[in-house]
């Protein structure tokens, strides 16, 4: 065996990108990228309006427009009546719904919505021929905000879609697709018990995961009926697995190949424009790419879901929180899945009330329908529960950590669905912030504030596959199933590197397609590094015990006889008698028998939790509103650094897209539905101009399960930054905000209404 799970030692390297030149150089192949004989160039379609009724849709003059090859609508696809889950990852949907959202049928539930496709010779005449097609509309009210949605008398988007609950089902429909219920104790009479009780309503808007990549995929339907697809996905297998169910096509006849992806954050994780390529291609009979404007890509793909949140939260004068009880809204957008149950679950799993009461409500409206977004639910969630925690430590004159230590969550404790914890360092987290040089450092100026945050991420599990062949030169073939969104192809040359004792550059990394590679699943959840090193680790098993086999003689003992260790094989009690990894190997394949090895990891391995905590300081300039970010420091327990260089980028990336959802991001829609700021200019992402530089500090708690320790890193660091950051301006202003963006609009009219004596606000 190579060594118990204790015995494998990451050194920890800061390894350079193995995928680095290809990308530099221009060389890597994107979903754009894709070039095949006689490609074609698809356009969609898409609904002007927020809510219609498609009365009928007539392409006749588009298809004889000289240049186009293929046009379809709904009608070429086939109808799905069955509600199973489409397989589509953190932010799940059903088939029906999912087919639903590919092309419209009877009804367009958001502005952006497909109604039709045009494949062209060229790009320019697909866009000039979905400007042919006539579409009479009949223009419904919409409703944009999840809470209006729930009421009595709004607008029906699904006629059929009843309230599914622990209960049971509705008897009528409404907008609410789900109710979720979690909690313990009797939250009635603990609040009973409080000393103090405070109460307030939080809301957050819509906002997009700001990927480079625009979406880009290209399909070719062969005349035998096989299908290949390139799809700029964050999983091949699932993939292919919805393109099957959504066309009824076999598995067998689709063969799915990942492009390189730049940029998803959770948002690809399912299919939107390959069927569209599959069906054009099918009636065009050559290749068809289709390749997302970003106003497409703001206005009609999958973004992170709006909330409003309201929790109440009781607590007696020695610091022990009694009580919690919340009511989560999230928007599902067009239909339903949003990820309130997660968001749930996560916003209050760093603390242990002696009580809570917990309902969400998955609601839909006319929207967008929401994807996964880096943790998704869980950075609305903890915004809301970080800042009545703030608010409770500060009613009880209590350190913020200090009350949050009275309180944390210990490895066993049992989360809010009665899930015990398996091993978590939150407490040791919190004692590090608070010893830390930036939590202890004085503040500077008289607008500057400071404030912290948690987060927790559960961590997915899944399956993961790998192969591993041993080449005549005893370097190695790795070939993985998994995506990289995050640089994890880097970080499994170093496992199997130091797993073999072999230098990184002996072993070369490719990723496989689906017709070369057992299945492996989405990348996503923050799963991919733990399933995929683990399989690595059984592969690598496998490898060293084929070639103890094989050069056991010429060590001149018996198989059972040959240790491995650091890289090197050797005869038990046999001084001076072994050989390096690739000298064995090499000797081992001589023969020209092949020594490969195939490994999944175990799709039953124990959660690794993943916690962060952030400590923020602002200042906030109280003529104009505008928040400074000034000092940023990010904590995280990652388990087992396999690459700081890998570990730190995501903590950094994870933290600058909350400070965005925090201060800056947020969809604005008018009156009919319609998205008034779908470029990047109008979108306001942050840039580096707006930050201060990151600092990480990278704390190792080994997870259970698995033989390497690791948690996931990509998705906790974007849950705390909302949180902190608000906190902070609540200690640079006296205003608690409870509205996301805290932009400078919000933040000074809370200032005004705080000077002017009423109650603390920060809502439009």
């Amino acid at each position: 065996m190579v060594g118990t799970a204790e015995q494998i030692n990451l050194s920890g390297d800061r390894l350079a990108k193995v995928d680095a030149l290809p990308k530099v150089t221009g060389t890597a192949d994107f979903g754009a990228d894709i070039d095949l004989p006689g490609l074609i160039q698809g356009k969609v379609l898409r609904s002007p309006h927020a809510h219609a009724i498609i009365k009928s849709i007539d392409t006749s003059a588009a298809e004889v427009l000289p240049g186009v090859d293929a046009v379809i609508t709904g009608a070429d696809f086939p109808t799905i009546e069955a509600g199973g889950s489409a397989g589509t990852g953190e932010v799940d949907i059903s088939l029906r719904y999912l087919s639903e959202l590919v092309i419209a049928r009877d009804k367009a539930l958001f502005q952006g919505h497909p109604v039709a496709a045009v494949a062209a010779r060229t790009a320019e005449i697909a866009e000039e021929a979905t400007k042919l097609i006539k579409v009479d509309y009949e223009i419904l009210a919409p409703v944009q905000d999840p809470v209006e949605a729930m009421a009595p008398g709004a607008p029906l988007l699904h006629d059929d879609m009843l309230t599914k609950s622990i209960g049971g089902e509705a008897d009528s429909p409404s907008n609410v697709a789900l109710h979720v219920e979690l909690g313990r104790g009797d939250v009635d009479a603990a609040f009973a018990a409080s000393d103090h009780i405070i109460e307030r309503t939080y809301k957050t808007s819509i906002v997009h995961q700001g990927y480079i990549e625009p979406e880009a995929e290209t399909a070719w339907y062969h005349n035998d009926g096989s299908i290949e697809v390139w799809a700029d996905t964050q999983g091949i297998f699932d993939h292919r697995n919805q393109l099957s169910n959504l066309l009824e096509i076999d598995q067998g006849d689709i063969l799915v190949r990942g492009t390189e992806v730049g940029g998803a954050f959770g948002a690809k994780a399912q299919t939107r424009i390959s069927p569209l390529c599959v069906m054009l291609s099918k009636k065009a009979g050559k290749p068809v790419q289709i390749v997302l404007t970003r106003t497409e890509v703001l206005s009609a793909t999958g973004p992170g879901a709006a909330a409003t949140v309201t929790v109440k939260m009781g607590a007696t004068n020695d610091g022990k929180m009694k009580a919690v009880q919340a009511r989560f809204v999230y928007g599902a957008g067009a239909f339903p899945g949003a990820p309130v149950a997660i968001g749930c679950l996560c916003s209050f799993a760093p603390y242990q009330p002696d009580a809570a009461r917990i309902d969400g409500y998955d609601v839909v409206t006319n929207t967008p329908r929401v994807a996964a977004y880096r943790a998704p639910g869980a950075t609305v969630g903890s915004y809301a529960a970080e800042s009545a925690v703030d608010e409770m430590a500060k009613k009880l004159g209590m350190d913020p950590i200090d009350f949050r230590l009275a309180n944390v969550s210990r490895t066993g404790d049992q989360n809010m669905n009665d899930m015990a914890f398996d091993t978590i360092g939150i407490e040791e987290m919190l004692k590090a912030a608070k010893a830390h040089p930036h939590y202890t450092a004085p503040l500077k100026g008289d607008n500057a504030g400071r404030g912290i945050g948690i987060g927790w991420w559960p961590n997915g599990i899944g399956v993961s596959s790998c192969r591993m062949i041993v080449n005549p030169d005893g370097t190695i073939a790795l070939v993985v199933g998994t995506m990289d969104l995050s640089s994890t192809r880097t970080g499994f040359v170093q496992m199997a590197a130091e797993t073999l004792g072999l230098d990184p550059s002996e072993v070369h990394i490719t990723t496989g397609d689906t017709g070369s590679i057992a299945y492996s699943g989405t990348a996503g959840g923050s799963r991919v590094t733990r399933s995929m090193g683990s399989a690595i680790y059984d592969a690598s098993n496998n490898i060293v015990d084929q070639i103890k086999e094989r050069v056991a003689s010429k060590l001149g003992v018996t198989p059972e006889f040959v240790d491995f260790s650091d890289g090197e094989f050797s005869a038990r009690d046999v001084p001076d008698n072994s050989m390096s990894f690739r000298e064995a190997a090499k000797e081992a394949v001589s023969s020209g028998n092949d020594i490969v090895a195939s490994a999944s990891n175990d799709p039953n391995m124990r959660t690794a939790n993943g916690y962060a905590l952030d400590i923020a300081d602002v200042d906030v300039d109280p003529d104009t509103g505008k928040t400074t970010l000034t000092r940023f420091t990010a904590f995280q327990d990652v388990g087992k650094v396999v690459n700081p260089d890998a570990a730190e980028g995501q903590i950094q990336g994870g933290a600058v897209q909350g400070i965005g959802w925090a201060l800056n991001e947020e969809y604005v829609y008018d009156d009919t539905g319609v998205l008034q700021n779908a470029s990047l200019l109008d979108y306001r992402m942050p840039t580096a101009l707006d930050l201060p530089r990151i600092d990480c500090v990278v704390m190792e708690i080994p997870a259970d399960d698995g033989p390497y320790g690791v948690r996931g890193v990509g998705e906790p660091p974007i849950v705390p930054p909302a949180g902190a950051i608000a906190n902070a301006i609540n200690s640079a202003t006296g205003v608690r905000m409870t509205q996301l963006p805290m932009s400078p609009e919000r933040v000074f009219w809370a200032m005004q209404d705080a000077n002017n004596g009423s109650a603390e606000a920060a809502g439009d």
